[in-house]
């Protein structure tokens, strides 16, 4: 027996020792077992940044296709395939921020705590349902999480941006760890305001929400302390990608630009309508509008918009050769570095503060924020300070008064505020407030609707089928469908 237990033993040994081997070798020596904090940020923020004259902005309505080979109006989202890669590279930065162990380390801490809201956000915002409290455990053994309620996945992710903004706040003014981080290239004051700007607009996606979410008395205790809770203060706070023109680093339509996309009608509308001088310097009419007229193109009615609710043979033969709908001005997006991409904006902000006076939930003039907010964005475009007046004292665009009209113009201008910036955005105020009316038809397939979210991945029906259905479930009585209402809009 004892010579059976010491080759045992010794087998036992060798096979220990194999593994020992084996994990040695699959161990690659030439990449680095760990990775500095600042370089995992890089590659978050470079996951996370949404790129103007994408996709995205088609379905917000600033642009159209007229060439079915590169696209078409269609809405029809498909599967959204989540953010939990970029949730692990947050604990990966978390963890290497432990490992280094400065004090200075500790600043990427309350960063991963406001990217963590960004991307549960992002998350919930487009699916409805979302695993929260129990994802990122697989260390644990946790490979099949619950699905946190929307309202579950909200109050979590506005508790992370309160512990954010609360931690963050001592490192204000000191050495900070963050140098050339892509936005704000280690400015942690201008962090810790983007993080409480990025708050409101949590706080004003939840408008439908407000008995149930208290949002009104959020948002006022926050913007009423500026002391605690810092907002951004101009568009110098801007949290924005810049294009600087390297081979490496050009603007997305440099150098062909494009010949096929053309500026959309409700876009085009809307500027129309109240005279507004940033549409002269974001696109050029079409060659057959106002043909021989001196000066045309800074005639307004020279400009017309293509119809995203059309099918895509009419805009191709409205949009043949250029000749009537207004397109790209190259000389302003077509450069090496066309405009830098806000991500999250003072203008933004301007006008959610607008809103939110507007209906009475916070204090301060709602007129001053609305004006503030046209005058932020004019000046982004490098308007004339004449021309900016002008447009303000147009009668079409004096501030109506905190009424159903007054909200109305608020909502319009954020509209045009966020062309070519923030991502999805305008599709999901647009789908909050119904502003501005979208153009729906036939080329929009799905029946002539906007849809109201994404579908869940597939993957999750293979690896995670049981909570999945049970989220189906308590959402939409089992469907899984993009017309779906999700709760934060009922």
């Amino acid at each position: 027996m004892k010579t059976i237990y010491y080759l045992l033993t010794g087998l036992a040994l060798l096979i220990s020792g194999c593994d020992d081997h084996f994990a040695a070798l699959q161990e690659n020596p030439n990449l680095p077992g760990t990775a500095a904090p600042i370089n995992i940020l890089h590659r978050i923020i470079e996951n996370a940044w949404e790129s103007p004259w994408t996709y995205a902005q088609r379905l917000n309505q600033y642009h159209v296709s007229t060439y079915v080979v590169y696209d078409d109006q269609g809405y029809l989202l498909g599967e959204y395939e989540m953010d939990y890669g970029n949730l692990r590279d947050i604990l990966a930065m978390e963890k290497e921020a432990g490992r280094v162990g400065t004090e200075e380390a500790k600043q990427f801490l309350p960063i991963a705590k406001f990217l963590k809201a960004f991307f549960y956000v992002r998350m919930t915002e487009r699916l409805g349902d979302i695993p929260m409290s129990e994802a990122m455990k697989g260390e644990e053994g946790n490979f099949t999480p619950r699905y946190d309620t929307q309202k579950e996945v909200y109050t979590q992710c506005l508790a992370l941006l309160e512990e954010a903004n609360d931690e963050l706040a001592p490192y204000i003014g000191q050495s900070s760890a963050l140098t050339n981080d892509l936005y704000y290239n280690g400015d942690l004051a201008k962090w810790r305001k983007a993080i409480n700007t990025f708050r409101v607009r949590v706080l004003l996606s939840l408008s439908k929400r407000n008995d149930e979410m208290n949002v009104a008395g959020q948002l006022n205790a926050l913007v009423s302390n500026p002391a605690k809770y810092p907002l951004m203060e101009s568009i110098a706070d801007n949290m924005q990608i810049t294009y600087y023109g390297t081979m490496d680093d050009r603007y997305p339509l440099y150098p062909n630009g494009s010949t096929y996309s053309f500026i959309g009608k409700t876009y085009v509308d809307q500027l129309v309508r109240t005279e507004d001088p940033r549409l002269f310097i974001q696109m050029v009419p079409g060659e057959a509008q106002n043909v021989g007229v001196e000066g045309r193109e800074r005639l307004f009615s020279s400009y017309v918009g293509g119809d995203t609710g059309i099918i895509i043979d009419a805009l191709q033969q409205q949009g043949n050769e250029s000749r009537l709908l207004a397109r790209i001005n190259y000389s302003t997006y077509v450069t090496p570095t066309g405009l830098p991409c806000v991500q999250l904006g003072f203008q933004e902000l301007q006008f959610s503060l607008a809103e939110a006076a507007n209906l009475g939930w916070i204090g301060g003039d709602a007129a001053t924020y609305y004006e503030e907010g046209i005058r932020a964005d004019m000046e982004f475009y490098g308007v004339s300070a004449d021309d900016v007046n002008t447009f303000l004292s147009n009668a079409v665009n004096v501030y109506k008064g905190n009424n159903a009209d007054g909200l109305r113009q608020i909502r319009e201008q954020k509209y045009v505020a966020l062309f070519q910036n923030s991502g999805y955005l305008a599709f999901f105020e647009q789908r909050r407030t119904g502003v501005p009316e979208f153009s729906v038809g036939e080329g929009n397939l799905n029946n002539g609707r906007i849809p109201r979210r994404w579908m869940y991945p597939t993957r999750e029906r293979q690896y995670n089928e049981e909570n999945l259905k049970a989220a189906l479930n308590s959402q939409f009585n089992g469907s899984d469908d993009i017309n779906n209402v999700i709760w934060l809009i009922k």
